[in-house]
């Protein structure tokens, strides 16, 4: 008796059996090998250690420039006082040297001191008092006083200029003799007057 084939269902043809789905997909695990989080922390991690090791080095190289300007600034005072020294032992050898090279001056022009005070004591007229002589290199200053009236003074003034220029002694000692100042003074009432004498050059 031949047997009977059985029905087979309809479905199971090449169709899976169809069911709902009632799995909550946002509450599953995370299955994946690596997971997305682990990037995005691992980056920011790099990117603050880079900025972390950025501020660092900013703050070294900060650190030593402070350290080399304290350094050059403790080296400036340190050189100051020396270099002080220095400028104020030059300046005194300046004022030295300038004395020096006038009595050089003075000793060596062909005008001696003695000739010439005396020969200014000579032709000197009463009414003018000399007060000061500065003697500088290759000039002779006349500081003095004139006594007189007022109209006359400034006259007297100007014949001791006169005086001088013509002198055989003197004159012939100075290149020009020149009134340069001429003021009354208020405490005396008389004039004061000065002189400059610019001395011939030495042959």
């Amino acid at each position: 008796m031949p047997l009977k084939k059985k029905k087979s269902n309809a479905g199971s043809a090449g169709m899976p059996a169809w069911h709902l789905d009632f799995r909550d997909v946002s509450r599953l695990p995370d299955v994946k090998p690596i997971r997305t989080s682990f990037f995005v922390n691992g980056i920011s991690l790099l990117l603050a250690a880079f900025v972390l090791m950025n501020f660092a080095k900013q703050e070294f190289a900060l650190h030593n420039l402070g350290s080399q300007v304290t350094d050059w600034q403790a080296q400036i005072e340190s050189d100051s006082g020396p270099s002080s020294m220095a400028v104020q032992d030059f300046r005194k050898f300046q004022v030295e040297e300038k004395k020096i090279e006038e009595v050089k001056s003075f000793l060596t022009t062909k005008v001696k001191p003695s000739v010439f005070l005396m020969r200014l004591g000579e032709v000197l007229p009463e009414n003018i008092i000399i007060d000061m002589i500065d003697w500088r290199e290759g000039e002779i200053g006349l500081r003095g006083t004139v006594s007189g009236s007022p109209d006359r003074a400034s006259g007297y003034a100007s014949s001791m200029v006169a005086l001088l220029t013509a002198d055989e002694i003197l004159g012939a000692l100075f290149s020009e003799i020149s009134l340069t100042s001429l003021a009354r003074n208020p405490a005396t009432g008389l004039l004061a007057m000065e002189i400059r004498m610019t001395l011939s050059p030495v042959e």
